[in-house]
């Protein structure tokens, strides 16, 4: 690839803010925009969020969440960032993520980014998590002038991914991404950029808003709301040039292959170490991390600039193959090395078949036996956070050896040469349960001689959301079948290869509510497996990806601040209670919440969450807090939220709300 050099900057930039387009209903956005100081025509990037990130401007043009803003304005681009209507400082008021009304706002926007008369009419996307899915929304849209997008961490299915991965409710929508939501979309535009509309918009907003956590539990069971915003199946909509990057310790690198495997448009994939992160930033754990600035730089240039610069000669798919270390709740650097390669999965990584066997072995072929064990609720204290959640960079998996005390263990002798796996593993369960429903989890782990075990790759299924929704008939067989999330992963000589299948993983999904007894058969009539990916040595082995170093050099975690996140167990009650906090309250707010759940009466679950957030306004001290309150029982979820705003130690608004949906089969 090109030299920083060939890269350098051309232009001195300039950021012009509290412009205000006007959509076509009159409700006006906040637009900030970071362009060259010449004039002239200047293809367009457009990224927008509902996050309140577009306040004052930064020294030195450092753009607080996006580092790449400014780099690509001084190479000849004009970067449009704008609030989602009803956030930060857009007018109108917010019911709920990516509103129908939203996704033809970004349409919109795109269109009117090409009729300025400072742009050349090619606009691309750039933008990470809620700012990479409504890239998907707006290119199945098909805005005429949108020529590339950048995707980073964007999910696909935002039902299966986002919300409810496996059919389990995700605990972090309420612990954390609902009350910060509440306490951002009922907070004041910033008042400087309002002006004298400062009071009638947040007025509006506070008289018409609702929390978004009620359209999360009120759609719990209806996946046709989050299809509808969703990119899959569509992918033959999207027609636009599409860049994937994302990172194996965050959500959606899973969906940023698929995504690769399914679209038809011009289209590359680079797959890190990271977590929820820009890799390019200092924090961007787990390393090693790239200037992934000049990734979106040439991707650019090429589609919205029309320059030969080679990069679609390049192989369309980098990865980063992970390797042994002692597993840790952070992780500075991973262990690993970069690989290109023509295609994913490659074709010399083949569906090997290990059936369960007896003694907890794997096996080449089927055995006859069966497990049973018990339902228990809180297996996963050793999972993590996926997408490391609100405890970033502390997420990371830990020594899986807790839960594999709790879990079925089918395992390989100690592996005689190494062995790669690349792709999505599956797994085939035949399995019966004493309740009408159970969710079936497996974990796949590398196991040092020592003992220590480490996570590679996960996944499960709520038994409803089987091929057939139906409810389980007690001690009945029945197949499950579900998918891991893709890995890059090599495992030692000497080393074992183990899966543990439970039936919970209650950090990442909500527990199921009936105590049950699973079993899970194995045989020949009942050939309960796992299919691998093993990777063999091919003929031809592609360069490997030649990524520039990152700008600045990655911070010591030793120097930042601990987030609380605190696991205990109520010998008496029998109960697992976590308990997180983390932020400032002027700076996004201070996030704090508790969980819990019960391994005696695993329907009875609770998250009790607060956000509490202090907008900035030149004269008025101004707090907004969201309390927000998610429970279980054996027949119901409820939600409720409680926002409360003082003005200078006063309350100036207050009001509640509360949904209430049957549970079903879950």
């Amino acid at each position: 690839m090109a030299s920083k050099m060939d890269l350098a900057a051309q232009f001195a930039i300039r950021v012009f803010t509290g412009i205000r387009v006007a959509m076509r209903d009159g409700a006006e956005l906040n637009v900030r925009i970071t362009r060259p100081v010449a004039s002239g025509r200047y293809p367009a990037v457009l990224e927008y969020t509902p996050y309140r990130g577009l306040g004052a401007v930064l020294p030195d043009h450092r753009d607080e969440t996006t580092p790449v803003i400014p780099f690509l304005a001084e190479r000849g681009y004009v970067i449009v960032q704008y609030d989602v209507r009803g956030t930060g400082s857009s007018s109108g008021f917010c019911m709920d993520m990516y509103s129908e009304q939203e996704r033809r706002d970004g349409y919109d926007m795109v269109e009117w980014c090409a009729a300025q008369d400072w742009c050349t009419g090619s606009v691309g996307m750039i933008g990470l998590s809620y700012g990479a899915v409504v890239q998907w929304q707006v290119a199945k849209l098909n805005p005429p002038h949108l020529k590339a997008i950048a995707v980073r961490s964007g999910g696909i299915d935002l039902a299966s991914e986002f919300t409810s991965p496996g059919g389990c409710l995700r605990p972090w929508l309420f612990e954390s991404y609902a009350p910060v939501m509440s306490a951002y979309n009922f907070s004041p535009p910033d008042a400087i950029l309002a002006g004298d509309r400062w009071a009638g918009m947040w007025q509006e907003r506070l008289n018409n808003s609702a929390p978004w956590g009620l359209s999360f539990i009120r759609n719990v069971n209806d996946p046709a709301y989050w299809r509808s915003r969703s990119l899959a199946p569509d992918y033959d909509d999207v027609q636009c040039a599409v860049l994937l990057i994302e990172g194996w310790a965050d959500w959606y690198a899973t969906a940023e292959l698929n995504a690769y495997r399914h679209l038809s448009c011009p289209r590359k994939v680079i797959i890190g170490p990271w977590g929820h992160y820009y890799p390019e930033t200092a924090d961007a754990f787990p390393g090693p991390r790239i200037d992934a600035r000049y990734e979106y730089l040439r991707w650019f240039d090429h589609y919205l600039k029309g320059l030969d610069n080679g990069v679609m000669n390049e192989p369309p798919v980098a990865v980063f193959v992970r390797s042994w270390k002692t597993p840790t709740l952070i992780c500075p650097e991973e262990a690993g090395a970069w690989r290109s390669e023509a295609k994913w999965p490659p074709d010399r990584a083949l569906d090997t078949v290990a059936y369960f066997g007896n003694s907890g072995s794997l096996a080449d072929t089927p055995q006859d036996g069966f497990e049973t064990y018990e339902y228990r609720p809180a297996v996963g204290l050793t999972s993590g956070r996926l997408g490391m959640g609100s405890t970033k960079p502390w997420g990371m998996a830990t020594d899986q050896r807790l839960d594999d005390a709790y879990s079925v263990l089918y395992e390989m002798d100690p592996l005689p040469e190494e062995m790669e796996l690349l792709g999505q593993p599956s797994i085939v369960l035949f399995v019966s349960s004493t309740a009408e429903v159970a969710y079936f989890a497996a974990r796949l782990c590398d196991v040092a001689p020592d003992g220590t075990s480490r996570l590679i790759t996960e996944g499960g299924l709520l038994s409803s959301r089987n091929r057939r929704a139906e409810a389980l008939v007690p001690n009945k067989v029945t197949e499950i079948q579900f998918a891991l999330k893709h890995c890059a992963y090599r495992i030692e000589r000497g080393h074992r290869l183990r899966v543990a299948v439970a039936s919970a993983s209650f950090q990442n999904a909500w527990p199921t509510g009936q105590a049950a007894n699973n079993t899970i058969y194995r045989g020949r009539r009942h050939p309960s497996r796992i299919l691998l990916p093993i990777a063999h040595k091919g003929p031809e082995i592609l360069n490997a990806p030649n990524f520039l170093a990152p700008p600045d050099a990655q911070v010591d975690p030793q120097t930042m601040s601990n987030p609380t996140y605190a696991l205990h167990h109520d010998l008496v009650s029998d109960r697992i209670t976590c308990e997180m906090a983390a932020g400032d309250v002027a700076n996004g707010g201070y996030n704090s919440s508790t969980y819990r759940v019960s391994n005696r009466t695993p329907e009875d679950t609770t998250i009790q969450a607060k956000c509490l957030y202090r907008p900035t306004h030149p004269s008025l001290s101004i707090e907004v807090e969201a309390n927000c309150r998610t429970v279980s029982d054996a027949r119901t979820y409820s939600h409720q939220v409680q926002i409360t705003v003082k003005n200078d130690g006063k309350i100036f608004f207050e009001n509640e709300w509360t949904e209430c949906v049957p549970r079903g089969l879950s």
